[in-house]
């Protein structure tokens, strides 16, 4: 029951993040979903190293919302915010690894398609500064989306897709074209993605 209630707040913190989308509300609300689902992690009963690996995760997302929350179009705060999703990516991955995501599978070519693909189409609206951080968060994100896929859970899957989407919805918003509906694609995307990545992990933690 704890933990539905917890799912429960998530629920309305995202509906009010979503839906105030251009408020002042938004600094309580963004900053608050990451945080609910650290203590959805504490409160599933893992293991101590497993529990931390996942709130180590999660803090990472939460320092990236936070940057990328700071109003205004400062490289820096953009750069710090691609730079703690990026160690949130790698810690994902190191996740999956441990569940023993290690092969080789033919799914690393439309991974790999779509980076390079989405990359060279992005490529020349770049900032000349923007382009190495870009790529190597772009080639963390495809690894993780290509790991979660070696793992025999839908909702992981799922919710590394989503993380793949609300990203490139990001990106494409940033630096090609900014339609009106750019920030309720990418949060309703993120928070999915979020909630599905972590109940999933819980899940296939606390049967190991």
């Amino acid at each position: 029951m704890k933990l539905n209630r917890i799912l429960v707040a998530y629920g309305i913190v995202s509906i009010v993040e979503l839906l105030a989308s251009h408020s002042a509300i938004r600094y309580v609300t963004k900053p608050l979903l990451m945080i609910l689902l650290g203590v959805y992690v504490y409160a599933f009963g893992l293991k101590p190293a497993v529990r931390n690996a996942l709130l180590f995760t999660l803090l990472f997302a939460w320092l990236g919302d936070v940057f990328l929350l700071i109003p205004g179009n400062s490289a820096l705060y953009f750069q710090l915010g691609l730079g703690s999703f990026l160690v949130m990516q790698l810690a994902y991955i190191r996740l999956f690894i441990k569940l023993s995501a290690t092969r080789l599978t033919y799914l690393l070519i439309p991974v790999l398609v779509y980076v390079v693909g989405f990359l060279g189409f992005l490529y020349p609206n770049l900032p000349g500064a923007l382009v190495p951080p870009v790529l190597v968060y772009a080639l963390a994100l495809g690894s993780m989306l290509y790991f979660a896929s070696q793992i025999s859970s839908v909702q992981l899957r799922v919710g590394a897709f989503l993380f793949v989407v609300s990203d490139s919805l990001l990106a494409f918003g940033k630096f090609y074209f900014e339609y009106p509906w750019n920030s309720f694609a990418v949060m309703s995307t993120y928070i999915l993605a979020q909630l599905l990545l972590i109940h999933a992990l819980c899940k296939l933690q606390a049967q190991r």
